[in-house]
């Protein structure tokens, strides 16, 4: 695969970055949002800022390209129109090619199918991720290995052990491939780089390209068995393809219908895709296909499941938004399914199914963490990217394919594209919260009140808090330490506000406060002293922990006016007042 250098305008992206240590001042938020996802993005000055500086970017990485197509595109949950939507067309492609790429132009998506094969498991509704494989699919225990070889752990797969859920998340420790056997492709001297002669009687003899015809189900259990397990199951993550070819395979024997069929019937349809295909390149030349691309119009048999699939710009940000919204599973399944299954050899990034999580704390003005769900799709010169960021409402595409595309190329892009847009959304955010929630809140009968506000830190930040004519902060010093319900002076608690999931259709919010305790100086010395990152933001683990009568001191409410969307007042459950917003 050819790899393009990283375009100069990354190189100022990247310089400009800094590692963070925590979140700014030492603060430490619950993972996730910390302030609603903005609703109006695109009219925002931070916004078009972003936008045009990324256009000329993007133009001036793409003049000199030849050969490869891109595609950008970024679009908010709240909005119709694509915040950026960016096409680049090179001078010379094939013949069966489209001469103007756009957002309806098809790809190949390469392993962006695996999002449609994890999504198909589980829009089936009967398999969960702790079943085991062979519950599904028993022929799998009549696997064969070399005739020669001993059946073992070294040799054999123990397929008893291997769940849905570590196929999904590449923790079955199966093999990675079946299809892509270098023997399979004539004309390359293997045995010059000290290789055995090729054993023709075990040739494959199906590939799906270079004139092999595809794989099929049968040669997969005829041929699997020979595969060795590369570790135990759980152990560590190792991409498998094979492990979608096999969930793909679960479709067919639960649903009884053929792969490409289920899917056209639980995703496809019900989402709208009007440019995604399985096995077969699109008929009309609206395909984006490079100069001698041998992947376009073939089949890749039963690892079609795995990276087969055709897809257009408009299609995949439909899938994004479907995912987003929870339109194809239920909310409580979708934030299941967008979580972690297991940690890599990279701090930056955790595997889910089949989510790569990339985790960054430099992207945001406030340096918390953020995670971003993504999938990377490779299949010989053609490269994409899906990302969902759940914190903003966001989906990121990135297409490509051609001589000049690679994945160093599509990470640069993405890149550009999450440092432009991404903070920019965290300035409109953070401009609508304000106008949306921030103020003074009081209650003149008890004498409370209360006083919230954006900075460059997460969420809310709280001051002026007293109830019935008592200091809070200065007279919770137990939160610091047992001893008194009061003290003297204030102690170090810094106190911010962050939204729940939880909403009313009476229009009321759930937030919860977060009691930063300690100075900065303080909370950097532990984690100074400590041998593992961020030891001293432990917000996962102090959250509701301090109750009065049933009700956590941390628990607010606001209640929302309907028609502005603006919050008119604020209880404090803990407390048992309702503070009404000042004018």
């Amino acid at each position: 695969m050819v790899q393009s250098k990283l375009p100069a305008f990354v190189f100022a992206v990247l310089a400009g970055s800094e590692v963070a240590l925590g979140a700014r001042d030492y603060l430490c938020p619950p993972l996730g949002p910390v302030l609603p996802a903005p609703k109006s993005l695109a009219s925002q000055d931070p916004i078009k800022l972003a936008t045009a500086g990324l256009t000329e970017a993007f133009e001036n990485a793409t003049s000199k390209f030849q050969y490869a197509g891109v595609s950008i595109q970024v679009r908010s949950l709240h909005e119709k129109e694509p915040l950026i939507d960016l096409h680049y067309t090179p001078p010379n492609a094939d013949p069966k090619s489209t001469t103007k790429i756009d957002a309806d132009s098809v790809y190949r998506i390469g392993s962006l199918s695996k999002v449609f094969n994890i999504l198909s498991v589980l829009r089936l509704g009967k398999v969960r991720w702790d079943d085991y494989v062979v519950d599904y699919l028993p022929e799998l225990l009549q696997l064969e290995g070399e005739a020669d070889e001993e059946v073992d752990d070294v040799t054999t797969v123990r397929w008893r052990d291997v769940t849905i859920g570590s196929l999904a998340s590449h923790m079955s420790g199966i093999a990675t491939d079946l299809v892509n056997d270098l023997s399979s492709f004539p004309g390359i001297p293997f045995t010059s780089a000290g290789l055995p002669e090729i054993n023709q009687a075990e040739l494959q003899n199906c590939a799906g390209v270079m004139g092999l015809p595809p794989c099929t189900r049968d040669q997969f259990f005829r041929d699997f068995g020979k595969r060795h397990p590369v570790y135990a199951p759980f152990t560590t993550p190792v991409y498998s393809n094979i492990a979608s070819v096999i969930l793909g395979f679960v479709v067919e024997a639960v649903s009884g219908k053929p792969y490409a069929d289920y899917l056209q019937e639980s995703i496809f349809a019900p989402v709208g895709l009007k440019s995604t295909t399985v096995h077969e390149a699109p008929s009309e030349p609206v395909g984006w296909v490079p100069v001698n691309e041998t992947w376009w119009g073939g089949s890749l048999g039963y690892e079609d499941a795995a990276g087969g699939l055709y897809s257009s710009t408009n299609d995949i940000q439909a899938l994004g938004h479907a995912i987003l919204s929870s339109s194809l599973l239920t909310p409580v399944q979708t934030r299941a399914w967008m979580k972690p299954h297991t940690s890599t050899s990279s701090s930056g990034l955790l595997m889910g199914g089949p989510w790569e999580i990339l985790r960054s704390t430099t992207v945001t003005k406030d340096q918390r963490l953020v995670e971003f769900y993504c999938k990377a799709g490779n299949l010989k010169s053609y490269n994409n990217m899906l990302c969902l960021v759940p914190d903003y409402d966001l989906v990121l595409t990135i297409l490509s394919g051609g001589k000049e595309s690679g994945a160093v190329m599509v990470d640069s892009l993405l890149n550009a594209v999450v440092t432009a847009v991404v903070p920019a959304a965290e300035a409109v955010g953070k401009a609508e919260a304000g106008i949306n929630f921030a103020g003074t809140y009081s209650d003149a009968e008890s004498n409370s009140t209360l006083t919230i506000s954006t900075d460059d830190g997460p969420g809310f930040e709280v001051s002026g808090w007293q109830v019935r004519d008592v200091p809070t902060l200065q007279a919770m010093a137990f939160l610091k330490s047992a001893g008194a319900a009061s003290a003297p002076v204030q102690p170090d608690i810094r106190v911010r506000l962050y939204p729940t999931n939880f909403a009313k259709k009476t229009y009321k919010q759930s937030w919860r406060a977060v009691f930063d305790m300690g100075k900065p100086e303080q909370l950097q010395a532990i984690d100074e002293s400590r041998f593992w990152p961020m030891a001293s933001c432990h917000t996962w683990g102090s959250m509701d922990r301090f109750v009065y009568q049933f009700r956590g001191i941390d628990d607010f409410v606001f209640e929302i006016d309907e028609e502005s969307g603006k919050a008119v007042s604020l209880e404090l459950r803990g407390f048992k007042v309702v503070l009404k917003r000042e004018e």
